[in-house]
């Protein structure tokens, strides 16, 4: 799988579910054994690879990512400007 397919199957799940778990992700990609899709930095968390969160990004210009929970759902009216929350 590239990093373009990867990203398009992130904005697959986000579409579906109406939301996306940073972790499921990191874990579904690093099943794929490539460590540009994902890889554990310093620290020994599971990351996506930043190739696909930057193609992610551009196909969800209007997605925000919640901290707190580690997700992307979609914006909300009451949402302040930028991509997390």
């Amino acid at each position: 799988m590239t990093e373009e397919e990867a990203a398009n199957w992130m904005l697959e799940e986000f579409e579906t579910l109406g939301f996306l778990y940073q972790e499921g992700a990191a874990s579904h990609l690093f099943t794929l054994n490539d460590e540009k899709l994902a890889y554990f930095d310093a620290n020994s968390n599971l990351c996506i690879g930043k190739g696909v969160l930057a193609r992610f990004n551009e196909l969800t210009p209007e997605a925000v990512y919640e901290r707190a929970g580690k997700f992307w759902r979609p914006r909300l009216d009451t949402d302040q400007p930028g991509r997390q929350q």
